[in-house]
């Protein structure tokens, strides 16, 4: 056991990225007090990194396979302690979402149920786990506009949109590289029943909603903001068309499809900051 370990097993890039977009998405929503935003980066945090340590701890058999070097398969972290980490995560943002407003600490506790039903039951269902981890990754928008008041959900909406097939897409090509290790932990993934092809053309389809949802927020921020969520687009596009050319699971996952659509992502995330901030200089 080693305190590393359980610093490394709530991902804290994962969770630190998803924290920041909850701040993001409060300022693009009008908000004006950064100590929420703070408030909002702690919350999404430990509640995504509870939701991590809950994962890690039901696809121990899976990780053995697929990833012995996660916290739990090598050791680092007992089974035990994993769950009593995470009760105590989901605990910290559940108390700190009452000082929040009625809407975001209603989607706190949504997600925080969904999370654990997610790990304990929906990620061996598929296609709904992979909705599921959509819904939670485009709801972070949802949550940091809601403070700033019920109001702001056409501004999220499209950013929500954006988010949610972007990540669907992932999901689903993550899925198809991990093929073996989750036939062996008994999971049943869509890729394992469809095939790595099939899958890729979904994904393909899910990233062009994506992109058309994309083109939305042209409407508030402008031309400057098309040119650059376009050289984005055609980035995640390609990326992700890349996938039809394979039909192997090690074949897809040593092409780094999922990780280069997962820098794609932090690029919109990384536009969508920067017309905000150019909004108020202007």
């Amino acid at each position: 056991m080693s305190l590393a370990g359980y610093g490394k097993i709530i991902r804290p890039m994962n969770a630190g990225v998803s924290g920041v977009t909850a701040g993001i998405a409060y300022f693009i929503a009008g908000g004006t007090q950064p100590l929420f935003a703070v408030l909002l980066f702690f919350i999404v945090l430990v509640i995504c990194g509870a939701g991590n340590v809950l994962n890690d701890y039901f696809d121990l058999e899976i990780d053995k396979v697929n990833r012995p070097d996660r916290p739990i398969p090598s050791g680092k972290v007992s089974p035990k302690g994993a769950v009593v980490w995470a009760g105590f995560l989901f605990g910290a943002g559940i108390l700190a979402a009452c000082f929040t407003n009625f809407w975001c600490l209603g989607i706190a506790l949504v997600n925080v149920l969904i999370l654990i039903i997610y790990a304990a039951k929906f990620k061996g269902i598929p296609l709904l786990g992979n909705l599921s981890v959509a819904y939670l990754s485009g709801s972070i928008f949802l949550f940091g506009g809601f403070l700033v008041g019920p109001g702001s959900f056409l501004v999220m909406l499209p950013l929500f949109a954006i988010t949610f097939f972007g990540t669907l897409a992932r999901e689903l090509l993550k899925d198809a590289e991990d093929i073996e290790g989750d036939r062996i932990g008994g999971a049943r993934t869509l890729p394992m029943q469809i095939g790595v092809r099939r899958t890729a053309v979904l994904a393909v389809i899910f990233v062009l909603c994506a992109v058309l949802f994309s083109f939305v927020p042209f409407l508030t921020w402008g031309v400057v903001y098309l040119i650059l969520i376009g050289v984005v687009d055609v980035f995640i596009f390609l990326v992700t068309a890349r996938s039809l050319g394979f039909r192997d699971p090690q074949d897809l996952a040593a092409s780094n499809c999922t990780t280069f659509l997962k820098y794609g992502m932090f690029a919109a995330l990384f536009v969508f900051l920067l017309m905000e901030i150019l909004s108020l200089l202007l």
